[in-house]
């Protein structure tokens, strides 16, 4: 092998026969559904848990039965252009509006969103704000230092 990045090649080839892997699109995604998933190229554990050497975010295929974790999707990513689907804004507010739970998420930092009695709570650590509508969350919460607005291509976002 001639650098780091043949075997990810490789293994890529191996799984995208006919197309199986580049015909989907993918959502930078926080694990909410079951104990865990894997990368389907070198197998890191990806799961909502604290696992040793585990990753609470990656790359979903939009259909659910592909993951990535964020190395191996970027360098991919790089070299096939695979389909991603952004996040955006509008996906935190339909899923808050739907009373569904949203957890935002980069480099594994998680903010934890719900909707509750028509508030919307922000749990971060060990901080707890309440905001009386969604634009004011928007205005006046900062997730990692910035506006929802800033961010929102930075981060993973799950629904649960």
């Amino acid at each position: 092998m001639n650098n780091e990045f043949d075997w990810i090649e490789n293994c890529y080839q191996c799984y995208n026969e006919d197309n199986w892997i580049s015909k989907r699109d993918y959502r930078k995604t926080v694990v909410v559904q079951g104990d865990h998933n894997h990368c389907l190229i070198d197998a890191k554990r990806l799961s909502r848990h604290d696992y040793d050497d585990s990753e609470k975010q990656g790359y979903c295929s939009t259909d659910g039965r592909i993951w990535f974790c964020k190395d191996c999707f970027e360098k991919i990513q790089k070299r096939h252009k695979l389909s991603e689907i952004k996040n955006t804004i509008g996906t935190i507010e339909n899923a808050l509006r739907n009373n569904s739970n949203v957890i935002i998420s980069l480099n594994n930092n998680q903010y934890f969103l719900k909707n509750e009695n028509d508030k919307i709570v922000v749990k971060h650590n060990e901080s707890v704000k309440i905001y009386d509508d969604i634009l004011s969350m928007e205005r006046e919460q900062q997730f990692y230092g910035k506006s929802l607005r800033e961010i929102i291509d930075d981060i993973f976002i799950g629904v649960v």
